[in-house]
């Protein structure tokens, strides 16, 4: 999938680390395996640390490649780790994933409780190392309460929108407004539960999420976060582990999404709505660029 993402034209990609349900050692483990193998292949990718690598990157002609936690369990739900992660690479971390944690509420907690006062904690924490803060998967009030006591932007990295598909992993407009209204983006997940009834995924359904956030708030807050499932055998073992997953309303794997090969077909569709090139550009992939030039840390050499 790398390569295809590689051949489609796609200049930067950030890859899933660790998850909520994972610990220190075994993630400290992959990510060391993962930086090894990028490396051996320095020809095709750089690993990044900062927007000015991910620019350098594209004009050399190499896919520029970054990492992030989809939990906090990697860190032990301890905020004194945020920037050893930091340091080692991660540059954006989300704090809940779909059910409650130390830190808050999952987007299908029932309670939908928002940040503990550990979540506040890792919060500042993170605005301190300069790791950026990433909201999908949270709770409505966790999400909220992230956004509001962030001191910089925070991002939806691969959210689509409830108006639209109904469901509990997309955001409404409440919290599309309140990221917006603080300077953050949301990256548009193309997975088809997320997307349409039927569950069907294509350029026309993705352009109908990117469209209403534009016209809600702008296309400056609108970007691309497709969530290509390569590991459909690993999704259908989580689904079929238990009842959850069928009663939040996920259909059974393999998932429907759109595939790196479709993104000329996505610019047709954004210059069709009259999107001009530099909004295009700001959904491209500009708009989290310049979200993650106010979080985080400049280049020290």
């Amino acid at each position: 999938m790398l390569v295809r993402y590689r051949n489609a034209g796609f200049s930067f990609l950030s890859l899933t680390i660790g998850a909520d349900w994972d610990r220190p050692e075994p993630t400290l483990r992959h990510l060391a395996q993962q930086r090894r193998w990028f490396e051996q292949r320095a020809h095709d990718y750089q690993l990044i640390e900062t927007v000015a690598d991910i620019r350098a990157a594209k004009q050399s002609g190499k896919t520029a490649i970054g990492f992030h936690l989809q939990g906090a369990g990697p860190a032990a739900y301890e905020p004194a780790m945020i920037d050893s992660w930091y340091r080692l690479g991660i540059r954006w971390m989300i704090l809940a994933y779909n059910t409650r944690n130390p830190l808050g509420d999952g987007c299908h907690e029932p309670s939908d409780a928002g940040l503990s006062m550990l979540g506040r904690a890792f919060v500042a924490e993170a605005n301190r190392v300069g790791m950026m803060l990433d909201a999908s998967h949270a709770g409505i009030n966790t999400s909220l309460d992230i956004i509001e006591l962030s001191e910089k932007p925070v991002v939806f990295s691969h959210s689509s929108v409830r108006a639209l598909k109904n469901h509990e992993r997309n955001i409404d407009d409440v919290q599309i407004k309140a990221l917006a209204q603080r300077g953050g983006v949301v990256g548009i997940n193309s997975i088809g539960a997320f997307l349409t009834d039927d569950n069907r995924s294509d350029v026309p359904a993705l352009m109908r999420h990117i469209d209403h956030v534009a016209q809600l708030v702008g296309p400056e807050h609108v970007g691309l976060g497709l969530d290509t499932v390569f590991y459909q055998p690993f999704m259908t073992k989580l689904y079929d582990s238990g009842p959850m997953m069928a009663l939040r309303g996920y259909p059974r794997p393999p998932w429907a999404d759109v595939k790196p090969e479709v993104l000329p077909e996505l610019v047709e569709a954004l210059e069709r709505h009259g999107y001009s090139e530099a909004a295009i550009l700001g959904v491209l992939g500009e708009n989290f660029l310049r979200v993650a030039e106010q979080n985080w840390r400049p280049s020290t050499v």
